[in-house]
């Protein structure tokens, strides 16, 4: 039996009764940190940008609701939009294992397909948990490599989690899921060059794995054929997408419906780069202490390469960030701005807050390292290491091994809550915000359209 045909086995034979109810609870609070951070992205300019596009192609009209919008598109479409705005900001979760953004893909996805077919909201949460079942383990068996080879993990990962999710809501046999896997095989991309100058690609990718994932599930009911191979083969994706003598593609079956991945997703505080949280977190611990920053000499952190390649290189480019989104990848940003405001939120990232004198200064005093092995616990965890000299002689370091809202350091539901009635202040009605807190609570006993049409409620 090939890898795709046993995660087939494990797709098509799960429901909402099969699932344990720890699980769903955890399932649940991250679709409402999802519908959050994808109504703040979808006032953001490539949020509106790409719906713009998306509206103008022909005949995308539909009756699945786009988040924060009275447009309506085919179930295709809407994934796409919804996966765009969810991923704008870089404050949608993440898999540390796997490096993946699991849910700015499958929360669109299975949202859509639950519309578009009226299922009901269990078939809606039983579809998203196995998709981050499936993507968080793709991502796990390249050890890193898809990062390594210049591939977003969030789109080669997620595209893999999109097509099984919508395989379980289209109720596929075990042999077509498993063409349908081979199929999405061919639309794994995401080049991470959108790093040279902060473009809207990196957004494009979440949203293009769901509408990708949902195309090659269909494709696969009507009769079309994938390579069964498309992990282990001697093209499969660890050879073609990441570095095969590091990715372990056995991994992709490792104790499924043993070991739920879903409870191992973290939940993001801060709308930046997941793998400067700790760092910022070591920052601010300075502040926390009463260290103000005219004290500071130097800040010297300890970071991972696969880490630094992102928010690290190169250094001269990230002292002075040009847009927000490319202070979201500045680790001398990120730092001094957590420093100088003992925060960061979205309100951090405004273009007025880039071009402050004094942070700026700040992060000119920030240098890295690499870390060497075994040095700190990455990619476990997304740790933090600094060592700071004052302008008085002493010298203070600060480590966290853990990052706040990893699963073993975990957000309360009441900061999960506090952090989506934030990121949608001035969207959604009031009346709406509440609603929508309320309904997600009780997922599995509410209705799907219910859910989709409050989450159109805006001030607008």
């Amino acid at each position: 039996m090939t890898y795709s045909e046993h995660l087939s086995q494990f797709i098509t034979t799960q429901n909402f009764q099969s699932i344990p109810a720890q699980v769903i609870e955890r399932a649940k609070l991250h679709l409402l940190d999802t519908f959050g951070v994808a109504l703040a992205g979808s006032v953001q300019t490539n949020g509106i940008n790409s719906l713009k596009g998306l509206s103008h192609i022909p005949d995308t009209e539909g009756k699945c609701h786009v988040w924060g919008s009275p447009i309506k598109l085919s179930a295709a479409y809407a994934a796409m939009a919804n996966g765009i705005s969810s991923h704008v900001l870089d404050f949608d979760d993440t898999h540390t294992d796997s490096i993946a953004h699991g849910s700015a893909v499958l929360a669109p996805l299975v949202m859509a397909m639950a519309e578009d077919l009226q299922l009901t909201s269990e078939q809606m949460l039983a579809a998203y948990i196995v998709g981050w079942e499936v993507a968080a383990r793709v991502g796990i068996a390249s050890k890193g490599s898809f990062h390594q080879r210049g591939f977003h993990a969030t789109a080669v990962a997620g595209v893999f989690g999109a097509v099984s999710s919508a395989a379980n809501l289209l109720d596929l046999s075990a042999e077509a899921c498993a063409h349908a896997i081979g199929l999405t095989g061919s639309q794994a991309s995401g080049v991470a060059e959108y790093l040279t100058n902060s473009s809207s690609a990196k957004c494009f990718h979440a949203g293009w794995a769901a509408h990708a994932g949902l195309i090659s599930a269909y494709l696969a009911k009507a009769g079309m054929t994938g390579p069964m191979t498309i992990f282990e083969g001697r093209y499969g994706l660890y050879v073609t997408h990441g570095i095969s003598e590091n990715a372990q593609p056995q991994d992709v079956c490792s104790e499924l419906g043993e070991r739920w991945e879903m409870l191992r997703v973290s939940i993001k505080p801060y709308p930046c780069c997941h793998f400067a949280h700790a760092t910022v977190d070591c920052a601010r611990m300075l502040s926390d202490e009463g260290i103000k920053p005219e004290e500071i000499e130097s800040i010297h952190c300890i970071v991972d390469k696969i880490a630094a390649a992102l928010i690290c290189e190169p250094l001269e480019s990230k002292y002075e960030p040009k847009t927000p989104y490319a202070a979201k990848f500045s680790l001398p940003y990120l730092v001094a701005s957590g420093i100088y405001d003992n925060n960061l939120n979205l309100a951090s990232f405004l273009p007025e807050q880039l071009t402050r004198k004094n942070v700026l200064a700040l992060a000119k005093k920030v240098s890295y390292r690499y870390s060497e092995p075994g040095e700190i616990p990455f990619p476990t965890y997304f740790p933090g290491s600094i060592t700071v000299k004052l302008t008085n002689g002493k010298t203070v370091s600060k480590r966290l091994d853990i990052n706040y809202g990893n699963p073993e350091n975990p957000m309360k539901a009441s900061d999960v809550e506090r952090k989506f009635r934030d990121n949608v202040a001035g969207i959604l009605t009031p009346q709406a915000t509440e609603k929508v807190i309320a309904l997600v609570s009780d997922l599995e006993n509410q209705s799907v359209t219910e859910l989709a049409e409050w989450l159109t409620q805006t001030v607008r």
